[in-house]
């Protein structure tokens, strides 16, 4: 019998790299690294943490995510985003070990009619988005037989996200509204884990895109977690969010893709998987979610 996979997590504390430990513990071992054993805007702590490690694979979903902070700070962004990921594609390539990089939708320009494929042209219309970009062609020139996996608007069990941001704003303020021309494709985390692994054990290379099914505005994924919000129970004080533009949004110092939808139709044809809807995935959420007993338990009191 073959010993079990040797999979190195980087950015195993965040919402995606928790979900990861999680789904791949009972099959694999898995060694999970967060800062501060490894910092990913400094080669030589990246070099110091992986080169003792023995693995056959290596997953990074850890990244400087914050739009506008890395439209403030390129130099990280970059280091972090760009620089990082290509060293540690070759660092797995002298181990004979593959690469899972995890990347974005922001990749895209947002010009689109309808959701992009792997085969659209990449135009991102922020730093975060060209650093990402930049990662992921240094991981796949490191090594054809790496894998480059985009998500979008993704949440989770592990942290916080936009759901429960919403709802907190909800709970609080009477009235919300948010951007009726942004549309993207809802990610759980937990499902984002879940279609990576028959990926895994395909050594599928390349670049793929994974995220539920279906799309929706910035409006109505808001609205979506209210209305779940409000049929749980919760004494929310503002029920309808109203809609209005990217524009009407002047804190934000980057520009944002205003349709980064993805499809999975190359992930469906080589595994024969069909995500699931993005509402019912998040509808899953708010139903097992911690948050949700919580504020149950307040509104209680």
């Amino acid at each position: 019998m073959n010993p079990p996979p040797r999979i190195v997590i980087v950015g195993a504390a965040g919402r995606l790299g928790q979900a990861l430990v999680q789904r791949l513990s009972p099959h694999a071992t898995v060694i999970g690294l967060a800062r501060p054993a490894i910092d990913l805007s400094d080669p030589l702590s990246i070099v110091a943490a992986l080169e003792p490690l023995d693995f056959d694979h290596l997953i990074l979903p850890a990244a400087m995510t914050a739009v506008d902070p890395c439209e403030a700070d390129q130099d990280k962004a970059y280091a972090i985003n760009a620089t990082a990921p290509g060293i540690i594609a070759k660092i797995c390539v002298t181990k004979r070990a593959r690469m899972t990089h995890v990347s974005t939708d922001f990749v895209f320009d947002g010009g689109k009619i309808g959701p992009y494929t792997e085969a659209d042209a990449t135009l991102p219309v922020s730093v975060y988005g060209e650093s990402k970009l930049m990662g992921e062609h240094l991981v796949m020139a490191a090594s054809p037989l790496h894998l480059v996996v985009r998500v979008s608007w993704l949440y989770g069990p592990g942290k916080p996200a936009f759901p429960e941001w919403i709802v907190d704003k909800a709970f609080s303020e009477s009235t919300l509204s948010l951007p009726a021309d942004k549309i993207g494709s809802p990610t759980s985390a937990t499902d984002a884990a879940d279609l990576l692994v028959p990926l895994l054990e395909s050594s599928a290379s390349g670049i793929y895109h994974l995220c539920n099914a279906g799309s929706c505005t910035w409006q109505q994924w808001g609205q979506a977690c209210l209305d779940i919000a409000r049929e749980a129970g919760l004494p929310l004080k503002c029920t309808t969010i109203s809609g209005n533009s990217l524009a009407d949004i002047p804190a934000f110092l980057a520009k944002r893709p205003p349709n980064s939808a993805m499809s999975t139709e190359k992930y469906t044809t080589l595994t024969g998987i069909t995500p699931r809807p993005w509402l019912e995935a998040l509808r899953e959420h708010f139903a097992t979610s911690s948050y949700m007993e919580k504020y149950l338990a307040a509104a209680c009191d």
